[in-house]
């Protein structure tokens, strides 16, 4: 991989990343808006649960997939 390909790879990656911050942080209003709902039935709240592990899981991937690609360090 040239050095021009891994800009371009990282500039990708760096916009992704990005994207993925501005949606989780929209996500977590949310979901911080209908915590503060104290008359919230259980659907609803499995409903958060789930958004929160969906979330968590999207942030896991991503960060391995950077780990792969030589963006990070793997935590030792």
């Amino acid at each position: 991989m040239t050095p021009q390909d891994q800009t371009y790879l990282l500039k990708a990656a760096l916009t992704v990343d990005a994207r993925q911050m501005e949606q989780a942080s929209k996500i977590l209003a949310g979901v911080a808006m209908l915590l503060n709902d104290h008359d919230i039935d259980g659907l609803k709240r499995e409903a958060l649960i789930e958004t929160l592990w969906l979330l968590s899981s999207t942030f896991e991937e991503r960060r391995d997939w950077l780990e792969q690609e030589g963006y990070i360090c793997s935590e030792q």
